[in-house]
């Protein structure tokens, strides 16, 4: 798959990297990354993902756009408010690099669709915002033998982390074994989010895409990091398998 000139001119900076060049680009532009949630995380993610020539993206967002969005989920813009997230995804994105193949989802992800919708992608970022369609994912990112780069923020906190079972590191269950209760589990909308935080935690989860993309780097394989925004501070901790 080589690229054309086009691609050439608008990689550049990408083909000047000795970790990445040619070869790596190449290794982006035949991969299919499966994204779901189009909000806060979701947004940075897919823009950068789509400007690095990921080739193909699949969108899974059931929800609509509205106004109070707009604070962190950087992707839409005020004029797509009341429209699906996936519309206005794909318009922004084939805006943004229109060599991009983009399949939407307008439709929840569940333990009953998750695996054909995940099924014959390459990886799968997750960017949801609730514990049942995380489980759902995670559950058949394992199944599929998928990498699957997690992220989730809350007040002032983000963190990302990698699970990869089928490489022998632990899978989101292992550090989640059950959904908590939805007490202790409050969503953005109840409990409120730092609208530049989903922006940093994002573009970690992007990175990390990249990285396993093209074979380059230490990911964050067996590793949660956190991040509190208010301290400026990282912190990590290692994620071992359950058997």
């Amino acid at each position: 798959m080589t690229l054309t000139q086009e691609e050439t001119e608008r990689y550049a900076r990408h083909l000047s990297l000795p970790e990445l060049g040619e070869q790596g680009q190449q290794k982006l532009k035949r991969a299919h990354v499966a994204l779901t949630g189009l909000g806060g995380l979701g947004s940075p993610a897919a823009l950068y993902l789509a400007a690095a020539g990921v080739g193909r993206l699949t969108l899974i967002d059931p929800d609509e756009v509205c106004l109070s969005n707009l604070q962190r989920q950087i992707l839409h813009a005020t004029d797509a408010a009341g429209t699906a997230k996936t519309a206005s995804a794909a318009r922004r994105l084939y805006a943004l690099n229109p060599s991009v193949h983009i399949n939407t989802v307008h439709r929840r992800l569940t333990p009953e669709n998750a695996v054909s919708l995940l099924e014959g992608c390459d990886l799968v970022l997750d960017a949801s915002d609730n514990y049942a369609a995380r489980f759902a994912m995670a559950d058949a990112a394992c199944a599929l033998r998928l990498p699957l780069v997690h992220g989730a923020v809350k007040g002032f906190i983000g963190q990302v982390a990698v699970f990869a079972p089928h490489q022998g590191t632990a899978c989101y269950r292992c550090l989640f074994p059950v959904p908590p209760p939805a007490e202790l589990a409050p969503s953005c909308g109840a409990n409120g989010v730092l609208g530049v935080l989903p922006g940093t935690a994002g573009l970690l989860q992007a990175t990390e895409v990249i990285k396993l993309i093209i074979g380059v780097g230490d990911s964050l394989r067996g590793r949660l990091l956190m991040y509190d925004a208010l301290a400026a501070e990282f912190n990590e901790v290692k994620v071992r398998k359950d058997p």
